[in-house]
C-alpha cells in the first residue's frame, strides 16, 4: 500500500506563525515518514502541537510539547516527535505505517497566556493517501 500525508500549518501573525514546506508526503505500508514544521513566536511561554484529521473529519490530538520539552503523547508508540527550540523545528515521525494514517497533518502553535489557538488554517493541504 501507498501512503501519502496531506499536512496543514495553523498560521498567525509574522511574529507568531507556524510553516510547513514538505507538501505530500507519500510512503508505504511499514514504512517511516516525518512530517516537518518551522514556528516562529514572540512569546516565551508556549505549545507546539500535531493533529489529524480523519477522512471522515474527525479531529485526532496526537502530540503537544512546551518550550521546554515537555511532552504529552496521544498517539501511541508509533509516533514521535522531535523539538529543536533554537532553530525552531517540531517534527512528527510515524514508523511503521498504515493505511489508516491517511490523513490531513496539522501543526499548530499555542502561546501559553491566553490558551487559545493562534490563527487558522490557510496553507494548501498535503494529501496523506494510500493506494493498493
Amino acid at each position: 500500500s501507498e501512503f501519502a500525508s496531506t499536512i496543514f500549518a495553523v498560521l498567525s501573525t509574522e511574529k507568531n506563525s507556524v510553516t510547513q514546506r514538505q507538501g505530500q508526503l507519500n510512503g508505504l505500508e511499514g514504512q517511516t515518514v516525518t512530517l516537518e514544521c518551522t514556528f516562529s513566536t514572540q512569546y516565551q511561554y508556549y505549545y507546539l502541537f500535531w493533529y489529524r484529521q480523519q477522512p471522515s473529519g474527525a479531529m485526532n490530538f496526537l502530540f503537544r510539547i512546551d518550550q521546554n520539552n515537555a511532552e504529552k503523547n496521544g498517539a501511541g508508540r508509533r509516533f514521535s516527535v522531535q523539538f529543536r527550540k533554537p532553530s525552531k523545528f517540531f517534527s512528527l515521525t510515524i514508523i511503521e505505517l498504515k493505511p489508516t494514517d491517511s490523513a490531513i497533518y496539522f501543526c499548530a502553535l499555542q502561546e501559553d497566556t491566553v490558551r487559545r489557538l493562534i490563527g487558522s488554517p490557510v496553507q494548501k493541504p498535503t494529501p496523506l493517501a494510500f493506494s493498493s
